[in-house]
């Protein structure tokens, strides 16, 4: 998606911010033309960024059409809310009229553009409804977690003493809280969807960055309100421009192509966003406990908060006890499924293409027989033929192999891995402590272990023997491959080993290695035998 429809438009938006902002604060107007000027500058702007998200809905579908729809009527409630303000400050000379009926259409914003800026988040390619919506789901509740977190920190420290300290009546008492809350929430909910999508995030920024200039402007007003200020200087108005401006271009900005997807990699677990609500929440749990050490009780806010976020947190790990739960029973399904391929493809080539050039090669063989002696030159080109079938199938059964041991398949795990021994380039001391046939995932599973050890002592350990001692100990199966080389060996650098890893880990054992610089390298795995 180009950049440059957007040059125009921010720049007439910063001009229009500067502009007004330095003539509020050039002294050139009296204080009554000072607030015209700047409440009609807020007027205008979010009438603009109504207009343009309602207009510009009609020309788009789907997701692109609903964050528009949702922000307009967010900005929409603003403007009445602005509306309301002007008047009361304008015509019936009240300086900051709050508690007031510009207080409900201020508050929808958040509410709706909390529900847009999702919908857009939520524009992605490539992905099920399902999981969008436990992604979201858990999205949501993160925010929530360090909202509430952030809230008690804000409201321990300097937001309650000023609500307390200024807030006349319970519904003014409510609304003081009510903007912070919604302030924060937004704030953090556009912080964790900007960085948790990967591709085509210009039109998110944008309008994040604009909920974001709303929300600084937001929090200053409701903190000078609750501290019982009577007027906003010109540059903390700023953000009301500017944030709707944002908003409007948003609106302008084209929908994110969706011919060529790009997809993301990402094989390691992203740590940060995991922890991410936990660390406010830990941070909020010390501050309390150094009150409470300290005399100081936590108030009604401070509890029915606190029992609110322990809650949500409660939810959200129950969320991921699930989806773990249901990766590792994905993993296992893909790992059996694998292992199915594999020895149907095993059968195919033995019992089909092997065959087939076992019997082509006979029927060269009986042309041959019949071929006049004085053709001698023929006898040799179809000796030769055969002898390549022949080189061939030898090929074809190495293929087979590698692919699934039949073996494994017919007789079990003792006579596989006695095959593995006998073949392997280094002397090994094989222990099988195995009586009859195990559940065949478990037997697949070892036998790759094994094979993978003694591959990796035959490449790279200079190994001079290897010790494989396998039995069944209770419900588990226990294999330990223990060789007498270099050491050093690292799972992290090897994908062989990663994948063994994976493999056992998918039916529910664990796989250690241990490889200690000239010592040797020493694997043990551990696999359930109930794979029920």
């Amino acid at each position: 998606m180009s950049r440059r429809p957007l040059s125009a438009p921010l720049a007439v938006a910063a001009v229009s911010v500067t502009a007004v902002v330095g003539l509020d604060s050039s002294g050139l107007l009296s204080p009554w033309w000072s607030l015209f000027v700047d409440d009609a500058a807020q007027f205008c702007a979010a009438l603009a960024a109504t207009l343009a998200c309602w207009i510009t809905a009609a020309r788009h579908s789907g997701a692109q059409r609903r964050w528009r729809l949702w922000m307009g009527a967010g900005t929409c409630g603003w403007l009445f809310g602005q509306f309301v303000w002007s008047w009361c400050q304008l015509f019936r000379d009240v300086g900051l009229p709050s508690p007031s009926l510009a207080d409900v259409g201020y508050l929808t914003l958040p509410v709706f553009a909390l529900v847009a800026i999702i919908a857009l988040a939520a524009d992605r390619p490539g992905q099920g409804a399902p999981r969008r919506r436990t992604e979201w789901l858990v999205m949501v509740l993160d925010g929530l977690i360090v909202v509430g977190a952030l809230f008690v920190l804000t409201w321990a420290t300097t937001l309650g003493p000023v609500v307390r300290a200024g807030a006349a009546t319970p519904l003014a008492y409510l609304i003081a809280i009510a903007y912070p809350v919604t302030d924060l929430l937004l704030a953090v909910i556009i912080i964790l969807l900007v960085a948790a999508v990967s591709t085509d995030r210009l039109q998110l920024i944008v309008l994040g960055a604009g909920l974001l200039c709303l929300t600084v402007s937001d929090s200053v007003f409701a903190f000078r309100v609750a501290a019982g200020a009577q007027s906003m200087p010109p540059l903390a108005n700023a953000g009301f421009i500017a944030g709707h401006a944002l908003v409007a271009v948003a609106a302008l900005t084209p929908a994110p192509t969706r011919e060529t997807p790009r997809w993301a990699v990402r094989p390691h677990a992203r740590w940060g966003h995991l922890l991410l609500p936990y660390v406010p929440v830990a941070g909020t749990g010390v501050l309390l406990i150094v009150q409470l050490v300290r005399g100081i009780p936590m108030d009604d806010v401070e509890i029915v908060v606190v029992t609110v976020v322990i809650s949500l947190l409660i939810i959200r790990q129950a969320i991921t006890l699930v989806q773990s739960a249901g990766l590792v029973a994905s993993r296992a399904r893909l790992v059996l499924a694998t292992d199915q391929t594999r020895r149907q493809l095993e059968r195919d080539l033995h019992d089909g293409v092997q065959q087939r050039l076992i019997s082509l090669g006979l029927d060269i063989r009986r042309a041959e027989a019949n071929v006049p002696p004085e053709l001698t030159q023929l006898r040799q080109q179809l000796s030769a033929v055969v002898a390549g079938l022949s080189g061939t199938v030898n090929d074809v059964r190495e293929l087979s192999r590698g692919v699934h041991p039949a073996i494994l398949t017919e007789g079990g795990l003792r006579p596989a891995l006695r095959t593995l021994a006998r073949r392997s380039a280094v002397p090994v001391d094989l222990d099988v402590r195995v009586d009859g046939r195990q559940p065949e995932p478990v037997e697949v599973a070892a036998y790759y272990v094994v094979a993978e050890a003694l591959t990796n002592a035959t490449k790279y350990a200079q190994a001079t023997l290897v010790h494989v001692c396998v039995q069944v100990r209770g419900r588990n199966l226990y294999l330990t491959v223990r060789d007498d080389g270099i050491g050093g060996a690292d799972p992290e650098r090897g994908t062989g080993l990663i994948g063994l890893s994976d493999r056992v880990e998918a039916l529910g054992g664990t796989l250690t290695v241990e490889s200690p610089a000239g010592q040797g390298t020493r694997l043990e795995a551990e696999i359930p035998l109930d794979q029920r």
